[in-house]
């Protein structure tokens, strides 16, 4: 009796408690109106005692905002052209890239939504969307303007090999609307079809290598003109959906490399420490034949022979991420072949499909994937996240701007490309099964490399004839072989001229 007693006490204590919040909480439709436009919608609102608080999901779509929700750890990441924002679930804290911003009164969680005080959240982050918005917190309806202006924005970032330029847009260019030109120190890049916001570029600060930004707008294009205090060596141009990339390389980098003795300038540049990365391991087996033929054993073997190769030729330093059957982050892996200083990165695979016919090798080094197959790829390799304790630290990896980001900071594309291209004709020489070519696509585990680093799949353990082969030492020998073969033929080649 006096447990149901102290039960009953309980249950009154928490309804008189809760019972003012359920009271103060009241459901609604916010009534949105696009000015110009004849379109209506409609925000899922809650009011909480006079606070009107609205879905954060909702309300990024129709800001045309793209955004990623971690249902499990509460948390959702909004793209706005290269700015990320996340916002955590009963939190009061945004973040904007690295910069953290409070609110007077924190999120909450309704279901599986995330709210945001709207008010609040607008008068924080409200002008980085492509849109302007007016809601002052009593009023029953908020105005949306679509902005003109397809470039709202440029930044400028010092990298460690190099300076990056990006301009925020509203709309997808093409490498093809993208010009670059060098005048007395000016740097003109001209947008075709731009539309600038001219106000706000203008108010950007200088950087690093930029000490002055100056925009201009003409009937059919844009302009922005930075003057610089270097001279640039190299300059590349990458477009995506949000922005447009420009990544540059000053005098400054050659500089630095003339204060350094020519001996110590060689061994920094020799491939004398080669990372390997056997695929897969312990929990996570990867691809299974129908004979029981597991990825992360023939992975690991094919690793340790080509080990053993590098190490008695080669006479370099080699390292595995795994030496046996144990699961290891995919991130990690990358974290190992940095932190070992690796001049060269080969992650090794073996493929899967469904369809059994298929059949054959193929190289892979980062990039966008341009193919349905190369993104297959590497959407079933990047599924291990899935067996990781937390997946958040990849959230933003879905998004194709972030691959184009890690891209335009990666100092060693050219030479992944020339690397896996050597893999491919080494294969095809000695494998004399076919050969499904060289691709670019976004696997995790390859960004962020500080070195030319590469992905193989080896063959497909779906397919009988190939895992008959696959499960053999002879075959696995002559992958191995094949392997050592074009490292040395892209050391050679890569260490030419260096004395």
């Amino acid at each position: 009796m006096r447990q149901h007693r102290r039960l009953w006490i309980f249950l009154a204590f928490l309804f008189f408690v809760c019972l003012p919040s359920l009271r103060s909480q009241e459901e609604s439709q916010l009534a949105v109106f696009f000015e110009g436009e004849e379109a209506r919608a409609a925000l899922s609102t809650v009011r909480r005692d006079g606070v009107v608080y609205a879905s954060l999901g909702e309300l990024a779509d129709l800001l045309t905002v793209k955004y990623f929700h971690n249902v499990q750890n509460k948390k959702m990441v909004l793209r706005v052209g290269a700015r990320a924002i996340k916002v955590t679930a009963m939190s009061p804290f945004v973040v904007v890239d690295d910069k953290v911003y409070q609110l007077a009164l924190p999120t909450v969680e309704i279901g599986k939504s995330i709210f945001v005080p709207l008010a609040l959240f607008l008068d924080v982050v409200g002008g980085l969307f492509p849109a302007e918005t007016d809601f002052d917190g009593t009023s029953s309806v908020l105005r949306v303007r679509r902005l003109r202006y397809n470039i709202t924005g440029v930044e400028v970032e010092d990298k460690l090999n190099g300076f990056l330029i990006r301009f925020v847009t509203t709309r997808n260019f093409k490498a093809s609307d993208v010009a670059t030109s060098f005048n007395r120190g000016w740097l003109n890049v001209t947008l075709y079809g731009g539309v600038l916001d001219s106000a706000r570029v203008a108010s950007e600060k200088p950087m690093g290598i930029v000490k002055r930004i100056v925009p201009f707008q003409f009937e059919s294009s844009a302009q922005v003109s930075f003057l610089l205090d270097q001279d640039v060596v190299d300059q590349k141009v990458y477009v995506d959906e949000g922005e447009v990339l420009v990544s540059l390389r000053s005098s400054r980098m050659l500089d630095a490399a003339s204060l350094v003795s020519p001996e110590e300038d060689r061994r920094r540049w020799l491939i004398d420490r080669i990372i390997i990365d056997p695929g897969h391991g312990g929990k996570d087996p990867g691809a299974v034949g129908k004979r029981g033929v597991k990825e992360k054993e023939v992975n690991l073997d094919v690793a340790q022979r080509l080990q053993k190769l590098l190490q008695k030729n080669l006479r370099v330093d080699v390292l595995l991420t795994r030496e046996g059957d144990s699961f290891v982050k995919l991130e990690d892996r990358t974290r190992f072949a940095n932190a070992n200083g690796g001049k060269l990165c080969i992650s090794i695979h073996a493929d899967g499909n469904k369809n059994s016919r298929v059949r054959g090798f193929s190289s892979y080094f980062l990039g966008v994937a341009k193919t349905q197959k190369a993104l297959e790829v590497a959407q079933r390799e990047n599924s291990v996240i899935a067996l990781e304790e937390s997946t958040e630290g990849y959230e933003e990896f879905k998004d194709a701007a972030h691959i184009l980001n890690a891209i335009a900071q990666n100092s060693y594309v050219k030479e992944s490309q020339d690397l896996a291209r050597i893999v491919n004709e080494s294969f095809k020489k000695r494998l004399k099964i076919p050969d499904l070519g060289v691709h670019q696509a976004g696997f995790y585990v390859l960004i962020g490399a500080a070195m030319p680093s590469i992905l193989v799949e080896t063959g497909f353990l779906s397919n009988a004839y190939e895992e008959r082969l696959l499960r053999t030492r002879s075959f696995r020998q002559k992958v191995a072989e094949a392997l050592y073969e074009s490292i040395q033929k892209f050391k050679e080649e890569y260490e030419k001229g260096i004395s």
